[in-house]
């Protein structure tokens, strides 16, 4: 392989969407770094808008979210016709073959399919292929935009990245072993999430990366200082945030459950969460029967949650696994004093009582990791200093990508 500079290249990136997580911010902000004078960069969605949205450069070239995705959302305009017929006779049809759905989705649940890969299954045929060929096609997550890139899309070379627990998650790695043959390189982002991939996938090693999610230091400094941002309320106690998608691997049940205990031992605080998902209706269930209506609050999403975590008192980190934790480095950089649960990659940014408190994944355990910062003075000050001489930024990782952009076959 070799290097080649000479000629702008045609560089596809697909995602699932640009909704509030992770990988959605990580891409907005290489496709924010990278040089537009090196490269023409197109991005296929499956979805419309999100939280990034807005972040995204005008130099980006969007593609048309495809037709059965925009069918499915009720957008039926330019749609192509035999998708619109595949999905009338499948309506048209589903009372008859209801009983035949059920039988086979217990067959596939028996084989342990993650949803995506359901998905994949069953509605492959209706993604046309895209017609532009590419020199380089990147699959920015696993599951979907994967196998999408794999077989819709006609590219030079194939690259994919891994931004989850892959083990965890839920893959079953028969299924996927077919796709990632096809790629020429696999990217994780953490030395830790690239492990567990390749105990699932130990033929691919020979392809394997590893380039960590770009964090720019100066970035969220600056936009932390934001005016008119941050909280809007006059609470003068101790202000709790986490921030992720309001789904199960982020834990959010824990850190109801763990507040609802600090409440009982008369300990003044607000814990603030920022994000959104499918969980949200029931975990304000779950917070009325804890009777923590007024200290855990919900307070939506935002493009700029910075001035939130230089205003918190304490960052939390309640999550089951993560592919990195971009958060962690996030309030790292802004030197909050972390407590955060023993998942897998937490310590490729945590030693515990150094930089932070990694506490067991269950509630009393995150309850109590937060009482020692709000007893120890000293402790919490310490923590704070140590974060003062540590670099959670690397911008660095963008010439690495670049790097690998760049790659001939």
């Amino acid at each position: 392989m070799k290097l080649n500079t000479l000629n702008k290249k045609k560089v596809l990136f697909v995602i699932d969407s640009l909704g509030s997580g992770g990988a959605e911010k990580d891409l907005a902000t290489i496709l924010n770094h990278l040089n537009n004078k090196k490269y023409n960069i197109d991005l296929l969605t499956f979805k419309k808008g999100g939280l990034y949205e807005e972040l995204i450069p005008k130099s980006i070239n969007r593609l048309k979210v495809p037709d059965y995705y925009r069918f499915l959302s009720g957008d039926k305009h330019d749609v192509d016709n035999r998708v619109k017929m595949k999905f009338y006779i499948i309506r048209a049809y589903s009372a008859i073959f209801s009983r035949f759905y059920i039988f086979l989705a217990s067959i596939f649940k028996s084989m342990k399919l993650h949803p995506a890969q359901l998905s994949w299954f069953f509605n492959k045929s209706n993604f046309t292929s895209l017609h532009k060929h590419y020199d380089v096609a990147v699959a920015f997550t696993q599951g979907l935009p994967t196998y999408f890139v794999t077989k819709k899309v006609s590219a030079n070379s194939k690259y994919t990245w891994i931004n989850t627990d892959y083990k965890k998650a839920g893959y079953n790695p028969k299924f996927d072993a077919k796709f990632y043959e096809i790629f020429d390189k696999i990217v994780n982002i953490s030395p830790k999430g690239e492990e567990i991939f390749l105990e699932a996938h130990p033929s691919q090693k020979y392809k394997a990366l590893i380039v960590y999610n770009i964090i720019s230091g100066g970035i969220i400094k600056k936009m932390s200082e934001s005016i008119n941002s941050g909280f809007s309320d006059t609470f003068d106690g101790t202000r709790i945030l986490t921030i992720g998608r309001i789904v199960h691997p982020k834990g959010y049940d824990l850190a109801i459950k763990a507040c609802a205990i600090l409440k009982n031992k008369k300990i003044n605080l607000k814990w603030y969460a920022i994000g959104e998902g499918p969980l949200k209706s029931d975990l304000e269930v779950l917070i009325k029967e804890e009777d923590v209506q007024d200290e855990f609050l919900f307070i939506g999403t935002y493009s700029n949650p910075y001035p939130f975590i230089k205003e918190c008192d304490i960052y939390c980190q309640p999550s089951r696994f993560e592919g990195f934790g971009i958060a962690l480095a996030e309030a790292r950089i802004l030197n909050k004093p972390i407590v955060a649960t023993n998942f897998n990659v937490v310590y490729d940014q945590l030693t515990n009582y150094k930089n932070g408190i990694i506490t067991e994944m269950n509630p009393l355990s995150l309850a109590e990791g937060i009482e020692k910062y709000i007893a120890n003075e000293v402790l919490k000050k310490n923590i704070i200093k140590q974060l003062t001489t540590e670099s959670a930024s690397n911008e660095s990782e963008i010439a690495v990508i670049e790097g690998i952009l760049d790659l001939e076959k």
